[in-house]
Parts: C-alpha cells; sequence; structure tokens
C-alpha cells in the first residue's frame, strides 16, 4: 500500500475543479459525437457513398473502439479522479495505478 497523499483544501478545490471542467467538456464532446454520425448529402444516390457514411457512423459510436466509447473511458477516469481529489486525496496515490492502467488501455487500444 503507497502512501497517503496529503492536499491542502485550496489544491483539493483547485483539483476537484480542473477535474469538473475536464467532465464537462468531455460531456460535451460526447453530445456532438451523434453530429458525426449524419453527413447530409453524402449519399442517397451511389452505393458506396451509402457504405462511407455507415463507416463513419460506425467509427463515431458503432464499435467497441468508437469515438464515443472512448470519450465515455475517459469520462469514467476523470469522474474517478475528481471523486478521489474531493476524498481529499485520500488513497489517490492507492488510484494513481489503476488511472495509468486505464488510460495505458486506451492507448495501447488506439495503437491496435
Amino acid at each position: 500500500m503507497g502512501k497517503a497523499l496529503k492536499l491542502s483544501p485550496e489544491a483539493v478545490q483547485q483539483c476537484v475543479t480542473a477535474t469538473q471542467e475536464l467532465i464537462d467538456c468531455l460531456d460535451d464532446q460526447i453530445r456532438r459525437v451523434d453530429d458525426l454520425t449524419s453527413l447530409a448529402g453524402a449519399g442517397g444516390i451511389l452505393v458506396s457513398a451509402q457504405q462511407l457514411m455507415q463507416g463513419f457512423a460506425d467509427k463515431a459510436r458503432g464499435r467497441p473502439d468508437s469515438v464515443y466509447a472512448r470519450l465515455m473511458q475517459f469520462r469514467e477516469v476523470a469522474i474517478r479522479m475528481r471523486d478521489n481529489f474531493a476524498a481529499g486525496g485520500q488513497g489517490f496515490a492507492e488510484m494513481e495505478a489503476q488511472f495509468a492502467d486505464a488510460l495505458g488501455g486506451i492507448q495501447r487500444d488506439l495503437q491496435a
């Protein structure tokens, strides 16, 4: 077990605020994912255009490695970070390895 991380109340509030801003930004991007699935004027005539549109829609939201899935993974990590900071940083040292593993898994998936 690692040492407990002690944060001043001001540092805790700054960390909570920063991670909440990150979550809010991710939420905005998550809401915008559906914009990637509707490409007006790109299909309807050619089958290949329709297939291309479907491919973009799948990359946006239809697969486990989609933009939506990745944003949700980043959001989950950010929520865990915010909640841990809100607890005054207690246990953050213990959670740090879990955060690194979660982000590393996302990076490995992106490189595959």
